[in-house]
């Protein structure tokens, strides 16, 4: 199975400078979990990155400020052996500073992009041939949050599409999911505020997961680590309650990152940057509660990203800090993680993306 992995390229700010060399194809091996390295492509900040559903075709986007005109790209897969991995389709402006997450819609006709500091969500269509069309629409959140030095501005973080048309827009300033309803003949996306999943004021909601059966969301805050899950009731989802993702004793200053859920539904992973660390939870259907499993060290400094391979055997965490990508083998009986290998041909590693087919 090919893996491809995004990475900081250059400065963001004092916390974060990026040493990567762009988007990096990898060879991973589901039986024993080993990584190889196939090429690099070099690329600006291509900080996160998206693949479509047959396989065929990639985006990346730059993050980088506005006034360094950032660009949104698309790729070509091009077939298992050949080198490159990838090959340019083409681009269009990026009119976004700090674009930080990107997702096709899952009806793969239109891409929706967050952007953090300028809080904007923009929409493009995609044509036949995998190539991006200029933007349709171009969002502004507005608002700000309790927190004064982390939401004193909308800051719109991660896109999670959603049925048919439906996508959700995670915003950290306002504490919000906020939903849009895709409409495929404009390009255009409608706000439904009564969807929205709102968290705690002060939370800083960062990213979120559906359950495979589309019955509950959990959305993972930033600025506090707590898991904040909802089940869907008619047309909506509603609160059920917050768990802290950190231990009870932690001194560390709140940093959430990823969270993502097992393709079985039972079991969700939280990467925590400030203590390393990977929190894992079962969510019991029937009491629709979640029970701490585990604190898992996340074999390095600083795990920005972690996801589950398809098969659900496998978690990769991408320590961003300390530049490695450490496999861990999941138990299938209890969700719990085994520490495999270590990967470390790859710098500011901080998103993972499959490659099914």
């Amino acid at each position: 199975m090919r893996i491809f992995v995004g990475c900081y390229t250059k400065k963001i700010n004092e916390e974060l400078v990026g040493k990567g060399e762009g988007i990096y194809s990898l060879e991973f091996n589901q039986t024993s979990g080993q990584i190889k390295l196939i090429d690099v492509l070099p690329c600006l900040n291509p900080s996160y990155l998206t693949i479509s559903n047959n396989g065929k075709f990639l985006y990346a986007i730059e993050e980088i400020p506005l006034n360094e005109s950032p660009k949104i790209k698309a790729f070509k897969v091009n077939p298992k052996g050949n080198t490159p991995s990838l090959t340019l389709i083409n681009e269009q402006d990026l009119p976004g500073s700090y674009s930080c997450h990107l997702s096709l819609s899952n009806t793969q006709t239109h891409l929706a992009v967050a952007s953090y500091m300028s809080a904007n969500v923009l929409v493009y269509p995609i044509d036949s041939n995998g190539g991006i069309l200029p933007f349709t629409q171009n969002i502004q959140h507005e608002g700000s949050g309790p927190n004064k030095l982390r939401q004193e501005a909308p800051h719109a973080h991660m896109i999670y599409p959603y049925g048919s048309k439906g996508i959700f827009v995670v915003d950290l300033g306002l504490d919000v999911a906020k939903y849009y309803a895709l409409e495929e003949s404009t390009g255009k996306m409608i706000e439904s505020q009564e969807l929205d999943i709102s968290v705690q004021k002060g939370a800083g909601a960062r990213h979120m997961v559906i359950d495979p059966d589309s019955d509950f969301a959990f959305v993972f805050s930033e600025l506090s680590t707590e898991i904040f899950s909802f089940r869907m009731v008619g047309k909506r989802f509603e609160f059920l309650e917050a768990v802290d993702t950190l231990p009870e004793d932690s001194t560390d200053t709140p940093s959430g990152a990823a969270i993502r859920i097992h393709p079985n539904g039972k079991y969700l992973y939280v990467s925590n940057r400030s203590n390393n660390s990977i929190t894992i939870f079962q969510f019991d259907k029937q009491s629709e509660k979640l029970s701490l499993l585990a604190y898992e060290a996340s074999g390095g400094k600083t795990p920005r990203e972690i996801n589950i391979d398809p098969s659900g055997k496998w978690l990769l965490v991408a320590n961003m800090d300390s530049d490695n990508i450490v496999v861990f083998s999941i138990n299938q009986s209890n969700g719990l993680l085994k520490k495999n290998n270590v990967f470390k041909g790859i710098n500011s590693a901080c998103c993972i993306q499959f490659l099914e087919n």
